[in-house]
């Protein structure tokens, strides 16, 4: 992600929805919440209560 706001790599997050223009809604494990944009942000999908 590049955003001064941005969870350290490696953090976790549960997607709570996705908006009007794509962009993927995220509660963060650190307490925050970022929208992650799908063609611009680096992540990975992990199955709930499991690391990927």
């Amino acid at each position: 992600m590049d955003d001064p706001q941005a969870p350290p790599t490696g953090t976790m997050g549960e997607v709570m929805g996705v908006d009007d223009a794509g962009q993927l809604l995220v509660r963060w494990e650190t307490g925050s919440s970022l929208r992650l944009i799908p063609s611009v942000d680096s992540f990975r999908i992990a199955e709930k209560g499991g690391r990927s």
